[in-house]
């Protein structure tokens, strides 16, 4: 061998060493950690103010998302193209947020309404073994809703 052929192999040999020192990250998993909270839950909600809420919310991973709506009242309020008397459409609200560790929920809440208008609240609770317990903290409703686990 030659003296660059050896000084070559030196040095391809003392650049590769750093290279198979080195720890490989860990890979990349899909999953989703479990929370004791994950599951369907459903309840309604106390008639403060405002109308009372049926509640469905979905929690994987301590994601919370779900659905709000207000019961039919059966109150004719909103008129017709020919004059007539409609019972107003319920209140739709889109509900997402997080559950902590200690089972503490929050979440925001969005209203759809007539056009593009809007109304949001916060929401606060608190998961206790097979209940939860959610309160609107920001609104101008205030109500109370109890959570049972659903199918």
């Amino acid at each position: 061998m030659t003296a660059i052929a050896v000084v070559a192999l030196a040095l391809f040999g003392l650049s590769a060493a750093p290279v198979a020192a080195q720890t490989r990250p860990e890979p990349v998993t899909d999953r989703v950690a479990v929370s004791p909270a994950d599951g369907a839950w459903s309840g309604t909600s106390d008639a403060a103010t405002c109308p009372a809420l049926s509640v469905k919310l979905e929690i994987e991973g301590g994601v919370v998302v779900g659905v709000a709506s207000e019961r039919d009242t059966g109150q004719a309020k909103v008129a017709g193209k020919k004059g007539e008397q409609l019972p107003a459409p319920p209140a739709l609200w889109q509900l997402h947020g997080r559950v902590a560790a200690d089972g503490v929920l929050r979440l925001t809440g969005l209203r759809a309404m007539r056009g593009r208008e809007r109304e949001g609240a916060k929401w606060a609770g608190k998961v206790e073994g097979a209940a939860i317990a959610v309160a609107e903290t920001d609104g101008a409703c205030r109500r109370t809703a109890r959570l049972g686990r659903s199918r």
